[in-house]
């Protein structure tokens, strides 16, 4: 999941077609599906808070915004859930638009500027440590992130080629730092000691990497996908959030504001719920879902590149309730041992805290 770069609007561009009857993909789905169902379409716990019902459409579809980065292909499945239907079929009209950084987004749901926002877990997790009024209530995938090097600088594909080499990222104290400072110490390569890391702007590193200022480089896809194909094979995989031992993580989640939680609970876990079905149909047909993403056009990429992206991802891994903050405590624990979470942090309480289990018909904390 890459930067966004605009704030341009969904509206006019996804339309999704009239809406025709759905197969649920995958036991998760149907279990979702059966409690989204008996949910949806009422706004009783909206009533009963004394909160204000969620505006509609003139043929009654409850209206959600959800903020993601669109020039990142792993947000797919949600534009796909629009796109055939998936929201509609739930009772949800739901509104797009593009962030542009990480802070600005947590305040954007917090305040109820959006209702939903998604984006990497290493971009929420350090500034949900500090505090803001919303909760995760999905995970979406794992796998759009990678750590490539140059065959030339004497990089490999053997973690231990990277030491004595300088490392590019776009942020000192961002999600690349993060995820491949740990990665690395967790297979014998000490991030302070054996390597050296230089910032450069994101649309710079490759350049850097060409000069020879820095011999690799990490950042999300599809920029490093696309890199290693105009690369003509000089840029070598070193690392990947899916590699050991982080098989199976996942990096991408969804936000729900306190507010939307209190107006309209039904209408997160129908969202949730969409996502699900349309993330199972990406791991399953990620061509299709290729297809709905480029007809967007905010990634230059052929629809084959970016199937290709979405393949090496794990869009069959959505995390809720206790499996989510599950994942929340492990990479806060993780974090904690390179000094980015505070020392005295309960790595579950704070899960516990920050994660709300939506398929429960009140408001719950894991």
């Amino acid at each position: 999941m890459s930067h966004p770069s605009d704030n341009r609007s969904f509206d006019d561009i996804v339309e999704p077609p009239l809406p025709e009857p759905r197969v649920h993909w995958g036991r998760r789905a149907v279990v979702l599906g059966a409690l989204a169902a008996m949910a949806g379409g009422t706004v009783l716990a909206a009533r009963h808070s004394g909160a204000r019902p969620l505006p509609r459409t003139a043929d009654g579809l409850r209206i959600v915004r959800l903020s993601l980065p669109v020039n990142a292909p792993c947000v797919a499945p949600l534009i796909l859930a629009e796109q055939i239907g998936l929201y509609r079929d739930r009772g949800l009209k739901v509104e797009f638009t593009n962030w542009t950084d990480t802070p600005t987004l947590l305040e954007a749901v917090a305040t109820g500027k959006v209702d939903l926002g998604a984006g990497m877990i290493m971009q929420f997790i350090k500034p949900l440590e500090q505090g803001f009024d919303l909760k995760l209530v999905a995970g979406t995938h794992g796998g759009c992130m990678r750590m490539v090097g140059s065959r030339r600088a004497g990089v490999t594909d053997d973690i231990a080629s990277v030491r004595g080499k300088t490392i590019g990222i776009a942020d000192a104290t961002g999600f690349a730092y993060n995820t491949f400072a740990l990665l690395l110490k967790s297979n014998g390569v000490d991030p302070l000691r054996d390597v050296a890391w230089r910032v450069y702007p994101a649309p710079l590193l490759e350049a850097a990497l060409l000069k020879g200022d820095i011999q690799a480089y990490a950042d999300s896809d599809p920029l490093m996908y696309l890199a290693q194909r105009r690369s003509g094979g000089d840029l070598v995989e070193i690392l990947s959030n899916l590699s050991a031992p982080w098989q199976g993580r996942v990096c991408c989640v969804v936000a729900a504001s306190n507010t939307l939680l209190r107006r309209d609970r039904p209408a997160v876990l129908a969202l949730v719920d969409a996502m699900v079905q349309a993330s199972e149909i990406c791991a399953a047909d990620p061509m299709q879902v290729a297809r709905a993403f480029a007809q967007y056009g905010a990634v230059k990429a052929p629809v084959e590149d970016i199937a290709a992206v979405l393949r090496m991802q794990t869009h069959h891994i959505h995390p809720l309730g206790h499996d989510l903050a599950a994942e929340v405590a492990f990479y806060a624990a993780q974090l904690k041992t390179i000094g980015v979470m505070s020392p005295d942090l309960d790595p579950q309480g704070f899960a516990r805290g920050i994660v709300d289990d939506v398929t429960k018909g009140e408001a719950a904390h894991v």
